[in-house]
């Protein structure tokens, strides 16, 4: 289905059961849904096809309640998306890996966020045109058009399928802080307890 109209601004949060957090419930951070969407490079975006599930990572943008994708047309996935079918979609940015002295309770700090919505095609080129340059500038900030690179000429819009999942929900969940398993504060128990920043923790960070 086409869809040219001007999207929908919504703030994106928690509504059902679906988005309800059953473990560590305390790690829940819904308000800043819309900062780790802006910071995460991979979006996990899953649907149903021919009853069987399907899973496809996709570089993203984020803005006013929709989730972007965008690719070639003859993209299997794009084009299932078009009937307006449910999707989720997963971002996580890993920040350090931790260690403990008992295996159970390594673990990771991380910023992690799950959208349930619909998605629909974008056909309008000027709103094709905006959010290609939006992705282009989040992922290389400060590359211009036309000193860094030629801009997409109307033939390049019409070739390049864009989809918006337009976000009926999400949730977030963070963690942070150093180990916490029961012997990690004791320096005379056998082993080590750490963490290990990872690089690479997102745009904007």
């Amino acid at each position: 289905m086409d869809q040219t109209h001007t999207p929908k601004v919504r703030t994106p949060g928690p509504h059902t059961d679906r988005t309800n957090i059953r473990r560590h419930a305390d790690r829940g951070v819904p308000e800043r849904i819309e900062e780790f969407l802006r910071a995460g490079l991979v979006a996990n975006v899953a649907y149903v096809e021919n009853g069987e599930p399907r899973v496809i990572p996709f570089l993203y943008q984020y803005e006013s309640g929709h989730v972007y994708l965008h690719g070639s047309p003859g993209s299997g996935t794009l084009r299932a998306l078009r009937d307006g079918r449910p999707v989720a979609v997963s971002v996580v940015l890993i920040d350090d890996l931790i260690a403990s002295r008992t295996a159970p309770d390594h673990s990771a700090n991380y910023r992690s966020v799950v959208v349930y919505g619909r998605a629909h095609r974008v056909a309008d080129p000027a709103r094709k045109r905006r959010v290609l340059e939006a992705l282009t500038e989040r992922y290389f900030p400060g590359r211009l058009t036309p000193q860094d690179y030629e801009p997409a000429t109307d033939d390049d819009l019409i070739r390049m399928e864009l989809i918006a999942i337009e976000v009926d929900e999400a949730q977030a969940k963070m963690r942070e802080g150093g180990p916490l398993g029961p012997h990690d504060s004791d320096a005379d128990y056998p082993g080590s307890a750490f963490v290990r920043p990872i690089d690479g923790r997102g745009l904007g960070c």
